[in-house]
């Protein structure tokens, strides 16, 4: 049987490679800033909770602020 490479694997890269296309530089510049707020805000336990506060007086459900994972399919790399 013929090698096939890992279709998952592949759309990874393809998406990888797009968001690293000049096209998009301001993405780069955005996701900079979005990880620095979400590292703000899950290193600093009274942060942390000034947000759990401000997300429950606007009647919005809690969530955690996520960080991209270079070694998880589905986050962003680039």
């Amino acid at each position: 049987m013929p090698w096939r490479p890992c279709f998952g694997d592949t759309l990874q890269h393809c998406i990888s490679t797009a968001l690293g296309a000049e096209q998009v530089s301001e993405l780069a510049a955005i996701l900079a800033k979005s990880r620095n707020i979400a590292e703000y805000f899950r290193g600093s336990d009274v942060a942390g909770k000034q947000l759990e506060r401000a997300q429950e007086e606007l009647g919005l459900p809690w969530k955690k602020l996520k960080l991209d994972c270079t070694e998880r399919w589905n986050s962003v790399v680039k």
